[in-house]
Formats: C-alpha cells, sequence, structure tokens
C-alpha cells in the first residue's frame, strides 16, 4: 500500500522529507556546494549526524518544518484514493453491498428534495434530468447505445415514470407515493408475457397477493382524506416502473450508463418545450442540481458497480431500503407524518416483496444481476 501511494505521490513532484530518515544525504539539492552537502552525509551507527551551524544550510532547512506534515497529508490522502481505487476495480462482497445499500439510502432522498422544491412536476423532471445529461455525458464515450426505437420507448416510460411520481408525492404523502411506486412487480406479471414472453411463476401468486393485500389497506384508510388523485397518481407510476423493468430488461444487449444518458436527453429535450419548466427559483435551482448529483448520478452509478457482484435476489432485498428512508426523510425534515394506514398498507407491501426476494426467490436470481439490473426508481 506504501508502495502504491508513494507512486501516486510522485505524479505531484514530492517526496517523503528526508528529516524521518537525517542520515540520508540529500540527493535533491542538486544546486548546492560539496561543503554544504557534506553536512548531510549518512550517520555512524549509534550516533546522530552533527547539527547543521552555517548560515545556508540553515535557510535551507527552514521550510522543512512545514514541508513534513504536507507531505504526510498528502501521503495518507493518496493511500486513501489508492484503497478506494482498489475497491472500485475489485469490491469485496462487503462493500459491494454497501455500495447497493448506499446507493439506496440516496435514491430514498427523492420525496424530500420533491417536497422542498416549490416548483412544478414537469419544472423538476427537466431539470434534473438536464443536470443529470451533462454529468453522465462524459461517460457515454464508447458505451453500446440501444437501437432508436427501443430507446424512444423507453425514454416515453421514463418520463411518464418520473412525472408521475414527482406528481404523486405533491398530491400525497411520499410515504403513500413510494409505497405506491413499489408496487412495480405486480405489473412485471401482469406485462413480463406480452413483452418478454415470460411464463407465469407460482411461486409469485403468494408475495403479490400480500402486496396487493397492502394497496387495499393503504386505499382503504386514506379515503376523504384529499389524497385520492395522489394515489390514483401513485398507482400509475408503479405501472410505468413496472413497464420501464421490463423494457430495461429486453435492452439488456445495451450499456447501462448509456441507456440512462439517452433517457435523461430524451426527458430533458421533451420537457424543454414546457414553459412551466422555466419557472423556478435560483434557490431552487441550486436544489435540483444538488439533487441531480446526490439522489441520482452517484447512487446509480454506486448501484450500477455493486449490482454485478451481488446476486439479484440480495439486490432487490437491498434496494428496499429506498422506500422504507423515503417517509422517515420527510417526516424528519420536513414535518410530514404518514397516517396509519399508509404504514400499515407499505408495511404489508415491503413484506410481500421481501418474501418474493427471499423465501420464493428463484434459481436464476441466485446468480450476480447484470449492470443493467440498476433501475432508478425515481
Amino acid at each position: 500500500m506504501v508502495e502504491k501511494a508513494s507512486a501516486t505521490l510522485a505524479w505531484f513532484g514530492t517526496q517523503l522529507p528526508d528529516e524521518k530518515w537525517p542520515c540520508y544525504t540529500r540527493n535533491s539539492w542538486q544546486g548546492s556546494s560539496a561543503a554544504e552537502q557534506g553536512l548531510h552525509k549518512p550517520c555512524v551507527a549509534g550516533s546522530n549526524p552533527a547539527p547543521a551551524t552555517t548560515w545556508q544550510s540553515k535557510q535551507r532547512r527552514q521550510p522543512t518544518s512545514l514541508y513534513f506534515p504536507r507531505n504526510g497529508a498528502l501521503l495518507m490522502l493518496a493511500a486513501m484514493l489508492t484503497r478506494l481505487l482498489d475497491m472500485w476495480r475489485s469490491p469485496s462482497p462487503v462493500a459491494a453491498r454497501l455500495m447497493l445499500f448506499t446507493g439506496a439510502a440516496l435514491w430514498s432522498m427523492g420525496g424530500l428534495f420533491i417536497k422542498e422544491i416549490d416548483a412544478g412536476p414537469i419544472s423538476i423532471v427537466f431539470y434534473r434530468c438536464f443536470f443529470s445529461t451533462l454529468l453522465l455525458a462524459p461517460f457515454v464515450a464508447g458505451r453500446r447505445l440501444p437501437v432508436r426505437m427501443d430507446s424512444a420507448v423507453s425514454i416515453a416510460l421514463f418520463l411518464l415514470l418520473l412525472v408521475t411520481f414527482v406528481a404523486a408525492t405533491k398530491e400525497t404523502t411520499a410515504a403513500n407515493a413510494i409505497f405506491l411506486q413499489y408496487t412495480a412487480p405486480l405489473y412485471v406479471l401482469a406485462f413480463g408475457p406480452l413483452i418478454l414472453s415470460e411464463s407465469l411463476r407460482r411461486r409469485d401468486a403468494g408475495p403479490m397477493a400480500i402486496a396487493l393485500m397492502g394497496i387495499i389497506i393503504l386505499f382503504a384508510g386514506n379515503q376523504g382524506s384529499g389524497d385520492v388523485l395522489g394515489l390514483w397518481l401513485g398507482v400509475v407510476s408503479g405501472l410505468f416502473f413496472g413497464l420501464m423493468f421490463l423494457w430495461l430488461r429486453r435492452m439488456n444487449y445495451a450499456d447501462a450508463i448509456a441507456i440512462t444518458f439517452m433517457n435523461c436527453l430524451g426527458v430533458a429535450v421533451l420537457t424543454f418545450v414546457f414553459a412551466d419548466a422555466w419557472h423556478v427559483g435560483w434557490d431552487d435551482l441550486g436544489l435540483l442540481a444538488v439533487m441531480s448529483v446526490i439522489q441520482f448520478a452517484i447512487p446509480y452509478v454506486l448501484f450500477t458497480r455493486g449490482i454485478a457482484h451481488v446476486r439479484t435476489s440480495e439486490a432487490s432485498l437491498i434496494a428496499l431500503v429506498e422506500p422504507v428512508l423515503n417517509p422517515v426523510w420527510v417526516a424528519l425534515f420536513f414535518g410530514e407524518d404518514p397516517s396509519t394506514a399508509t404504514i400499515i398498507g407499505g408495511a404489508v407491501i415491503l413484506f410481500g416483496l421481501a418474501l418474493r426476494y427471499t423465501v420464493f426467490r428463484g434459481p436464476e436470481e441466485d446468480a450476480p444481476g447484470p449492470p443493467a439490473a440498476a433501475v432508478p426508481a425515481t
């Protein structure tokens, strides 16, 4: 590790200070006199070097006390960066799971940003996709893009998914919106045979019935609360999330980052024509930029990297951190408390999904998932 860190420091043209090894000759002083260099001959065993007494050597040695801490800090920083690069290239199982958890936790902050930003759904979707396009653009070169027709369908689904989810979060509680969006597996089961020619599996019936029961509880308990529009928007966002997931599986030949870049670019272009997209204050614009980095770009890269080293079923289970933490952030920082029916219904939905990814998982889900499986929900 020290050798790697020293190699990193060599890029900056720096060296470890020789005060740590005071008996070494100061070879880097090419321009000093022979007498001055003689002050730094190797020590005799058991003795200390004679202190420098000449005016010239003192002038040389004055900056050294300030030079050593700076090099020590650079060495520590280089060692940390080297370690992080090694973890990124070949993540251990623990590091891969940590990437997935961190990505899901950062994704869960979407509800908080949407509540805090004083802008309409179209404005939020436009600026988020616009900033995300700028962030992803440098990483697209050399990656395989989807074919034009597949990309067009993916862009349309991504647009509808984002707009309906943001609108649902604005119209009802963040908990209602995120729990209903995570009913997407119901639609994956319903439309999988049509889009991917997949057969229905008996083991999916039980977990999905439990999730459906959670939806009924959530709706029944929130009737008459004024959140009906938001609830239905949440259901529709779950539908588009499921269709989006199926379409991404259809496009498994293309690179995941390239697909996301094309989706963000296409959505930004489509929403650009709406005048409402420009009605955003400077403070909200800053929040949208931060949201694009913290809540989208960074977690997407982390999840894409981590899912390649973790079983698909386990990655799906870790992703459930997002709907759990989403209402927590909003409650802590925005003061929005979900209703009792929302808490019970959401817990039932998540319980059904957890059963699906653990007890009722299939043998094909025991292998690490492809990068395209990293689907940013919101």
